[in-house]
């Protein structure tokens, strides 16, 4: 009995470390890869049909909705600007939009006195943002949205300017990229001069952080801007998409 009761418990004991040691190896080793169709999302893309599709070109996934649809013949343009087209996915509110705006006094002084380069004209084009941080002013438009009137906290040019020239048209594009920090209330200097976005009941409120990548070209006195935008986070992960819309903005007939 005495040596049946000590197998017994040998065995056990084996069989214990049998387990423990299956649970190390277990632990340490590398989990088994994913295929990468379970991983990999395609998106399926279609070219922009709107109003203005006559007059521009650009791709853009085939499940996003139109929210603003104007035509567009490259007329007058009001003095605020006009957004032709607004297009996205509103629950992670990644957007596509194509503004029209006058050129401001200052963007012209600029291009003017430039080399011309698409950082010259990135930076021309964004004065009045830059300025706007500085001054804490309110500041327009963010993601095509129309009559939001918003405070920019931070704004920064970010990378190097592109230029490309359209094969068929010998039109110019320029893209660059641009982060934004905005306050959709009052922006209120703190202590040590950080600026804080409050409510209207002294609240402070999260400010709205956006990264977008920009195409634009000219007509006349006007820029033509394709403002592809995601919330800074998330912007890596739909790259792709932002890429391939300013990539294929083009304008096919204006007036």
């Amino acid at each position: 009995r005495a040596s049946s009761a000590a197998a017994t418990t040998t065995t056990t004991a084996i069989s214990r470390r049998g387990v423990n040691l299956a649970a190390a190896i277990a632990a340490i080793a590398p989990a088994p890869r994913a295929s990468a169709s379970a991983t990999t999302t395609t998106t399926t893309y279609a070219p922009f049909a709107g109003k203005a599709s006559a007059s521009m070109a650009f791709e853009h996934p085939a499940s996003w909705v139109r929210a603003i649809d104007r035509a567009y013949d490259g007329g007058k343009v009001p003095a605020n600007g006009a957004t032709v087209v607004m297009i996205g996915d509103f629950k992670t509110i990644d957007t596509v939009s194509v503004r029209v705006e006058p050129l401001t006094g200052t963007a012209k002084a600029m291009l003017a006195e430039s080399d011309g380069s698409a950082r010259a004209v990135a930076e021309a084009l964004t004065a009045s943002e830059r300025a706007s941080v500085d001054a804490n002013a309110a500041f327009g438009v963010i993601g095509g949205i129309e009559n939001g009137r918003s405070g920019t906290m931070a704004f920064e040019l970010l990378g190097d300017a592109s230029e490309r020239v359209d094969a068929k048209t010998g039109r110019k594009y320029y893209q660059y990229e641009y982060y934004t920090d905005v306050c959709r209330a009052k922006i209120e200097e703190a202590l040590g001069g950080e600026k804080m976005c409050i409510g209207p009941k002294g609240d402070i409120l999260d400010s709205i952080q956006r990264r977008s990548k920009i195409a634009v070209t000219f007509v006349g006195d006007s820029a033509v801007i394709l403002h592809a935008s995601a919330v800074a986070s998330r912007f890596e992960e739909v790259r792709d998409i932002m890429d391939r819309a300013a990539n294929s903005f083009v304008l096919l007939e204006v007036v």
